[in-house]
């Protein structure tokens, strides 16, 4: 499979503890540059330290009230740790017995891109909010292990492009004047029962995105919706009100998984790394068979970042590790350095860094055009529509206002693309049938997609 796609590698050096009079006792930041600035508001910090260290902390002088201690995951001289910022300087202290400490600044500035990613709560019309539980003393905190999720899966986003070149670009999340993400939770026109008789999930994603489009209409919104009502049926074992399908505006979740999820985003590294295993005959387990906690809320987050891709447009992707293949069964590997153990396995598994989810590369030049994407609002107050014109011999896009991506499916993936630098894009772009065929491996042209500068897409069915 031939794909055109760039890489950009950090040449800047990773920042140092400002002690140099002992080599073997530095920490380094691998991922961030001092004094940098990002456009979200929970960041992964991964480094390496000596081996020998021991009480590794990070502190963040300026961190949100809300937040609570920063937990950070080492092995074998690296460390990963989710930080949490607040507008503006955020001042980092890391330190460890053994090691010159280091004062690193992050700067974190709001994103002002009209475009937003919405979470909802949706009841049925009586209103109960309670999600299904294996045990009666788990919290029914839905809003913060929804908030919490959404925050990872932000970070995750904005990291992922990092690593790809495309910048530490993600999407926005809805937050009140306090700046905290919002969760909203609104009932929906049906019982409990009624959502049931859906029976199949297309019928049901179909009610709910005509009742989001009829009640609560915003053209700027993506919309997650976990459905509050998710059960397992205790005489057959079935599931009633579960799903997980995304498209055009909306991703639509069952809840059955989140009383797995973090309730904070200083509790995600220890609910990564939770053995603890559950009843599956009470609740379904949606973990590829690890039946513990750290599987199932890696599986299930993963899968809402995933149906969320769908909502933005993207299709299935063949990498096993990506976000939008199979990948998101090890969305606990952004924040972790190993597998723990559970039903599947036996002792805990480790993984190298291109054995971690990712947005494969098909997947975020996409991304990288979507008006969900952009950090800040546009400044171009219009944008013409690309046209797409194919022959047996060539194929031709156009588009006043600049191509930014071309993209070619075959089985419904995008298999090939063409990307362009934001200051070169092409008005016109002509490719040979033949370069195209040879590209996609003998698999049949379906569709072509292109997007303009301004995030404006075409399609053309082949």
């Amino acid at each position: 499979m031939a794909f055109t796609f760039i890489f950009v590698l950090n040449c800047n050096q990773p920042a140092e503890s400002a002690d140099h009079s002992n080599d073997s006792a530095k920490l380094v930041v691998e991922n961030h540059e001092p004094n940098s600035t990002v456009r979200y508001s929970v960041i992964l910090l991964r480094g390496t330290l000596p081996t020998q260290t021991s009480d590794f902390k990070i502190i963040n002088a300026n961190a949100p009230a809300s937040a609570g201690t920063t937990k950070v995951v080492t092995r074998d001289g690296n460390f990963k740790a989710l930080v949490e910022l607040s507008p503006g300087r955020n001042e980092l202290q890391l330190s460890g017995t053994g090691i010159a400490s280091l004062t690193f600044p992050i700067h974190y500035t709001l994103q002002t891109n009209p475009q937003y990613i919405r979470l909802v709560w949706m009841t049925d019309k009586g209103g109960d909010t309670n999600f299904a539980t294996p045990t009666d003393d788990v919290a029914q905190n839905y809003e913060a292990r929804l908030r919490t999720a959404a925050l990872l899966m932000q970070s995750f986003t904005a990291e992922r492009m990092h690593e790809l070149g495309y910048g530490r670009r993600t999407f926005r999340l809805e937050r009140d004047e306090a700046g905290e993400v919002i969760v909203h939770t609104w009932k929906g026109p049906l019982s409990r029962e009624e959502y049931y008789a859906l029976g199949d999930c297309n019928r049901w994603w179909h009610r709910v995105r005509q009742w989001i489009d009829q009640d609560h209409t915003d053209a700027a919104a993506k919309n997650v919706v976990l459905a509050a009502y998710t059960r397992k049926d205790p005489t057959t074992g079935r599931m009633k009100g579960h799903t997980a399908l995304g498209g055009a505006n909306l991703g639509l979740f069952g809840s059955a998984s989140v009383f797995s999820w973090p309730q904070s985003i200083s509790q995600a590294a220890n609910v990564f790394q939770n053995e603890t295993q559950y009843d599956t005959s009470k609740i379904h387990d949606d973990s590829v068979s690890h039946s513990a906690i750290w599987g199932l809320a890696s599986t299930t987050i993963g899968a809402t970042l995933h149906e969320t891709g769908h909502a933005l447009g993207l299709p299935h992707c063949p990498d096993r590790f990506g976000i939008m293949s199979r990948g998101f069964d090890h969305f606990n590997r952004f924040a972790t350095f190993q597998d723990p153990r559970s039903r599947r396995n036996r002792n805990p598994v480790d993984f190298n860094r291109d054995q971690e989810a990712y947005f494969a590369p098909e997947s975020a030049s996409y991304l990288r055009w979507s008006p969900w994407m952009q950090l800040d609002a546009s400044e171009t107050a219009s944008s013409t529509r690309p046209t797409i014109e194919v022959n047996d011999s060539t194929i031709q896009v156009h588009c006043e206002s600049g191509i930014g991506w071309i993209g070619f499916h075959a089985k419904d993936q995008i298999r090939a693309f063409r990307e362009f630098a934001p200051g070169e894009l092409p008005t016109t772009v002509t490719l040979k049938r033949d370069e195209i065929d040879a590209e996609l491996k003998g698999m049949k042209l379906q569709q072509i997609r292109a997007i303009s500068s301004d995030g404006v897409e075409s399609g053309k069915r082949i």
